[in-house]
């Protein structure tokens, strides 16, 4: 790959981040940087033609950047995406898995008519599951250039630094604990916003971690592989951090490599180090190899894997990643293998997980404590105000459940700017209208984005239209559309059981006329039902009798018509009958 005129051409399009402050730009470079050691990258960070940019550069991959949370950086608008199909066009996910813009980039990834995801995120699918097929990680990395062995002294023996906000648990209580008994460098993190000098980057940062014993770190409450956890040891010091699924498969092993720790021991493994430098230093030399022989920009090959997979893909075939950090490979669909993403099970997830249950079983306070508890770990994930508005919907009070779920769709229809909300949401969003009465609002609202298509918003869809007195007789949807992926996940019931929450809801928002026409309306299509499979069952006896009695060579009646009627078929039952016992007597006469 050194020869530049051997590689395939990428095209890049790539948010305007050159207002971002310098330590995030140069996280923004570095993706360049590393696609450059497969690709030859062309950067497109201004609004564009992709029709245009294709015929102008004849790319191999088009690679389109989405998802990042900032109120700095420029989302660039892309028309005619639907211009040269033949060239492979792949999304990349670039932010947090719990993040609320998931809704925007999957908005994204439907208007520009691309199937296939990879995020930076190694527990993206475990938070967004509906996406998991069609995802891939492109895991963090170092740049060796930047981290690595300064060969400075090392005069600091905990260096303190980055985020410990409550989206950092593990950090807020190791923290405290050790800097409370070893001597340590605080560096506070100033903010994703920040341009101070303060906020040191690239070689003074890695040349202060370089000068440093220990550095712990953690991957957020989505125990989560971040830039820190490389950075590191890639700098030569020991690592001390949470243990997770996700650092273990990246090759991290504790007192090998790194340090596992917790608030409980985090104090005694140190103290051992410490006392016994030889081991420290065992530990920072295997962690120093760890991270340049499998994490740095070399190493993080997966979109080029994929690029070369996708070239000789057969119909019959998938591409799979079963680890994160190694290569992908392809499978036979049949054999039923699929991505394997990572489950770290984070806090904000067990969170949501209970407060499901307790909603499931109807203890809606409960429920609503869980999902404010996640709120207070992360205030703007969407998926527990989604439940919020739920919850609030079987307490009656539409005015509360309002306010929660129209704020993931403000946030991703106003401020990311998405083309459509999520459909979940949207569904939630139009029932909390019917909840409050405003049924012509509720019916503006469910055709306002045509194109939206999902399981949850079809049947509120179909539900607007019986209330409006409207032919519906099933829930339908548009068949020459995708369902559109959502970030929520909600249990599959049946309609019937959907139907009965619906107006559980209605109930308790005093809105009874409502449940009384969906009752009759749904009373009156059980008849017709009835009517129907009684047609389709009187159909296939007729075909199954008519059959028999061929077979048995029963005569017809004297009109020749095929039988449709029981008194028919009694009738010729009884000729042939007769006729058999005329047979046997005329028999037993000429005997």
């Amino acid at each position: 790959m050194d020869n530049k005129t051997n590689k395939p051409k990428l095209v890049f399009f790539q948010w305007n981040h050159e207002h971002l402050p310098k330590f995030l730009q140069l996280h923004m470079q570095l993706h360049i940087k590393c696609l450059s050691e497969f690709f030859k990258v062309i950067v497109i960070n201004h609004d564009c033609d992709y029709d245009q940019i294709c015929d102008t550069h004849q790319p191999d991959l088009a690679l389109f950047e989405s998802g990042y949370r900032t109120y700095i950086s420029r989302k660039i608008e892309i028309k005619n995406t639907s211009a040269f199909p033949e060239i492979p066009k792949i999304g990349l996910h670039n932010g947090d898995s719990w993040c609320d813009c998931r809704s925007g980039f999957i908005s994204d990834m439907a208007l520009w008519g691309i199937e296939i995801f990879f995020s930076i995120s190694t527990t993206m699918a475990e938070y967004t599951p509906a996406m998991s097929e069609h995802l891939f990680v492109w895991p963090n990395f170092i740049d060796s250039d930047i981290h690595r062995d300064y060969r400075q002294s090392k005069v600091i023996p905990v260096l303190l630094n980055g985020n410990s906000n409550p989206l950092y648990p593990w950090r807020q209580k190791i923290y405290s604990k050790v800097s409370g008994c070893f001597p340590s460098l605080i560096f506070p993190h100033l903010g994703y916003g920040s341009n101070s000098p303060l906020m040191f980057h690239g070689e003074q940062y890695a040349r202060t971690i370089n000068s440093s014993w220990v550095v712990p770190t953690c991957g957020t409450i989505a125990k989560e592989v971040v830039r820190k956890h490389l950075e590191i040891p890639g700098c030569k010091a020991c690592l001390v951090t949470e243990k997770t699924p996700a650092l273990e498969a990246a090759g991290f092993v504790d007192m090998v490599n790194c340090v596992f720790a917790n608030e409980k021991d985090v104090l005694d493994k140190l103290n051992f180090l410490f006392q016994n430098p030889d081991e420290l230093e065992t530990i920072i030399d295997q962690g120093y190899q760890l991270a340049h022989t499998r994490h740095t920009l070399k190493q993080r090959n997966q979109i080029f894997d994929w690029f070369n997979l996708h070239k000789n893909l057969k119909s019959h075939e998938r591409i799979v990643q079963r680890n994160p950090f190694e290569s992908l490979q392809i499978v036979e669909k049949s054999s039923g293998i699929k991505n394997e993403p990572i489950k770290c099970d984070g806090i904000v997830l067990k969170l949501l997980r209970k407060g499901d249950e307790k909603l499931s079983a109807g203890k809606y306070e409960d429920a609503k404590l869980l999902y404010l508890q996640c709120l207070d770990y992360i205030s703007w994930m969407s998926e527990p105000k989604l439940k919020l508005a739920i919850c609030n919907l079987y307490k009656g009070d539409a005015f509360s459940a309002l306010n929660w779920i129209i704020q993931p769709i403000q946030q991703s229809l106003t401020f990311y700017k998405a083309k459509d909300p999520d459909p979940v949401e949207w569904a939630y969003y139009i029932i909390t209208l019917i909840c409050q009465g405003k049924l012509d609002d509720a019916l503006i609202q469910a055709y306002q984005f045509p194109l939206l298509n999902h399981p949850e918003l079809d049947r509120v869809r179909w539900v607007i239209n019986n209330l409006q007195d409207k032919e519906a007789s099933s829930v339908s949807t548009n068949n020459n559309l995708h369902p559109r992926m959502s970030i929520h996940r909600l249990p599959q019931i049946s309609m019937k059981d959907w139907i009965n929450n619906l107006c559980l809801m209605l109930n308790a928002c005093q809105k009874w006329n409502y449940v009384e026409i969906l009752n009759n309306r749904i009373q009156r299509k059980n008849k017709s039902l009835l009517k129907k499979y009684g047609l389709l069952i009187r159909i296939y006896g007729t075909n199954k009798i008519n059959t028999i009695f061929k077979v048995l060579t029963v005569p017809n009646l004297t009109t020749g018509l095929p039988s449709i009627h029981l008194i028919d078929y009694l009738i010729r039952l009884a000729k042939w009958i007769k006729i058999g016992q005329l047979k046997r007597s005329v028999l037993k006469y000429l005997r």
